[in-house]
């Protein structure tokens, strides 16, 4: 304005006047400029900030689950070596020294009930902890369900075999059928067990390559199974199929109620 009021009043030529209106200008498009890329770099930073914030959680996540799958894993572990090794350790104990062990027909339900606790204890702390870091691991929550079921399920043939077994004496078991049945239970449940131990192995690899490929631009190769029929977590666990099974579960959970 004072510019204007000046080239008015000759103090300042026309030129001089254009001089300085293209000065002007320019300075305004110089900060309108800078306006705009300080307002771009803070955007970016955002941006930053929040991926950075995000891929945290999410290597938080993994670490926090991963060990509580592996806490899983071990207690599935160790009552599967217990029905692995019950059948051979019943003759080895009972049977070729009779007159020095006597059989004990509470010990077998007993160790199992302890062992049941013990799966049921972890899998509480690998549920929750999935759930606590529900957010970064929603993508998997029909794979966790899909591992919860099962252990449910071989966990109600375990409750089946600890009846069974309450029954048990040496005089029973040293039939040779009946002694055949009670292996083929103990194989059964092992099989169920080894499935279980697989499927948390997929779990892991999943998540991992999920969460970490990106920053090891490299991934880990999921499990292959010799036999066809043996199937992957993956394979297995298809989201809608999951969702219906957990729909019926419910159902029937409630009308128990």
């Amino acid at each position: 304005m004072a510019i204007i009021i000046l080239t008015i009043k000759h103090v300042i030529s026309i030129s001089d006047f254009i001089d300085n209106i293209v000065i002007l200008v320019g300075w305004v498009i110089i900060l309108f400029l800078a306006l705009v890329q300080l307002k771009e770099n803070r955007e970016d930073n955002q941006k930053a900030q929040k991926e950075e914030i995000k891929r945290s959680l999410e290597i938080n996540a993994f670490k926090e689950t991963n060990k509580a799958r592996y806490e899983l894993s071990n207690s599935l572990g160790s009552i599967y070596v217990f029905f692995l090794t019950l059948p051979s350790n019943l003759l080895d104990v009972y049977f070729k020294n009779p007159n020095v062990n006597k059989f004990n027909q509470t010990e077998i339900p007993m160790k199992i009930r302890l062992q049941i606790e013990n799966v049921l204890k972890h899998l509480a702390n690998f549920i929750v902890t999935i759930e606590n870091n529900e957010i970064a691991l929603i993508g998997f929550h029909h794979y966790r369900l899909f591992i919860t079921f099962r252990i449910k399920d071989v966990i109600k043939k375990i409750d089946g075999f600890q009846s069974y077994s309450e029954h048990l004496t040496r005089e029973k078991l040293s039939v040779e059928e009946n002694f055949l049945h009670f292996k083929k239970h103990c194989d059964n449940i092992c099989g169920n067990l080894l499935n279980i131990e697989c499927w948390l192995h997929d779990y892991r690899i999943e998540l991992m390559n999920s969460i970490l490929k990106d920053i090891f631009e490299k991934k880990v190769p999921n499990r292959k199974g010799k036999d066809p029929k043996f199937k992957t977590l993956m394979e297995l666990a298809i989201k809608e199929k999951v969702e219906k099974e957990s729909i019926k579960r419910d159902k029937i959970r409630f009308k128990k109620k």
